[in-house]
């Protein structure tokens, strides 16, 4: 699995965006945990001490991460979990369909370094695309 990804200040100057680049679907939502992730807590102070697993369908690839990265804010709000590790499976079709198995911790101030709150995944600038054999995704989280 291999993905990267980059900030980008001069796409949202209120919020948060990023752009993550992999070699795969799966890759391409592990890097966009990673990337939304970062934004909240500082992911060397992140330990794996709670699994949890997100199974989810939509019809197309865009509406697949949008909600896959929605239920992520909403695990922070409602269980205070953060999460340092996915690997996930992504399947393409009439209906797409990701599965993942997510390590992280509850949020804690005390042993964790912690960044911006993240409110939403906006649909502002969202894009999900391949180019030149890579799985591209921009995104723009309300904070």
């Amino acid at each position: 699995m291999t993905y990267s990804y980059e900030f980008l200040p001069a796409v949202a100057l209120a919020d948060t965006a990023f752009r993550v680049r992999a070699d795969s679907w799966g890759s391409l939502f592990a890097g966009s945990t990673e990337a939304m992730t970062s934004v909240m807590v500082d992911l060397a102070g992140l330990r794996e001490t709670q699994a949890k697993s997100i199974d989810i369908t939509a019809h197309s690839v865009e509406d697949l991460l949008y909600d896959w990265l929605a239920e992520l804010v909403y695990l922070k709000d409602a269980e205070a979990f953060l999460c340092k590790s996915a690997e996930i499976e992504v399947s393409p079709g009439a209906i797409w369909h990701a599965h993942g198995g997510l390590k992280g911790d509850t949020v804690s101030p005390a042993r964790q370094q912690l960044g911006q709150d993240v409110k939403a995944v906006t649909y502002h600038l969202f894009r999900v695309w391949q180019e030149n054999g890579e799985h591209l995704a921009q995104v723009v989280l309300d904070i």
